[in-house]
């Protein structure tokens, strides 16, 4: 009996340093990756080529980089009114390639990074530009186009496991990711939205500790991104350059 208590002392201290250690955290983030074949497709007014002279990237594209309470998981948002200065963040390498707003009608996508911004990057404890950089960072460290594509999975209209999509992902980041589907041509699930969980620091990559659920099936269609897919085109740089600057080659 003595024995016993003891025993249940002990792991009742467990879970308790276990909670403190996890409380103290105070945040996480997830960082959302979405395909834009997909968005493309799925969008009844299309997608638009951004205002700007950099033409985005065909690869995935940061969608959001969102900050979570680490002992509630819920979002934490709109935490001060730090205001957002665009000036910080422009000259910031690969912003414009892989946090770029393709949708219709055609914008500079500074809206958008205002949103994420006075939405979640006010509650990271980061600077404006800190925060984009990070996001950045890590979308380029996880670089889902390459890796999926070394396991040949390619955006080429091919039905693929969706089992092999994680596993591809988890072996290269070592976490693994959720994935979003949506809905594709011929009522097929599609490959929408990557997300993955990352450690207060903005930089490791961790276990989602409360995965959200998605609906997919067991075999999900990877759609191609195309040129001709975005409805204006660039003024300075051509979409073959934009082809080259993806993170992984696709076979165009």
């Amino acid at each position: 009996m003595a024995f016993r208590r003891a025993l249940l002392c002990l792991l009742g201290m467990l879970i308790a340093s276990s909670a403190i250690a996890v409380s103290d955290s105070g945040i996480y983030y997830q960082i959302g990756l979405m395909w834009p074949g997909a968005y493309c497709v799925q969008t009844t007014g299309g997608c638009c080529m951004p205002k700007s002279p950099i033409v985005p990237a065909a690869d995935f594209y940061v969608s959001g980089f969102t900050v979570l309470n680490a002992t509630t998981d819920a979002p934490e948002t709109s935490c001060s009114s730090t205001p957002f200065n665009s000036d910080e963040i422009l000259g910031i390498s690969g912003l414009r390639q892989y946090w770029s707003n393709i949708k219709c009608p055609s914008n500079n996508g500074q809206k958008s990074w205002k949103s994420a911004w006075k939405t979640s990057g006010v509650c990271s404890g980061l600077d404006d530009k800190a925060y984009f950089q990070a996001a950045i960072a890590l979308r380029s460290k996880i670089n889902p186009l390459s890796r999926l594509v070394s396991k040949g999975i390619k955006p080429d209209f091919g039905l693929y496991s969706l089992e092999k999509i994680k596993k591809a992902i988890q072996a290269g980041t070592g976490v693994a990711p959720l994935i979003q589907c949506s809905k594709g041509p011929f009522d097929k699930f599609q490959l929408y939205q990557i997300f993955i969980c990352v450690a207060e620091d903005a930089k490791t990559l961790i276990e989602c500790p409360k995965p959200q659920k998605f609906t997919c099936s067991d075999e999900i269609l990877f759609h191609p991104f195309k040129k001709w897919m975005l409805k204006q085109a660039a003024s300075s740089v051509s979409f073959a350059e934009a082809f080259e600057m993806a993170g992984a080659a696709m076979g165009y």
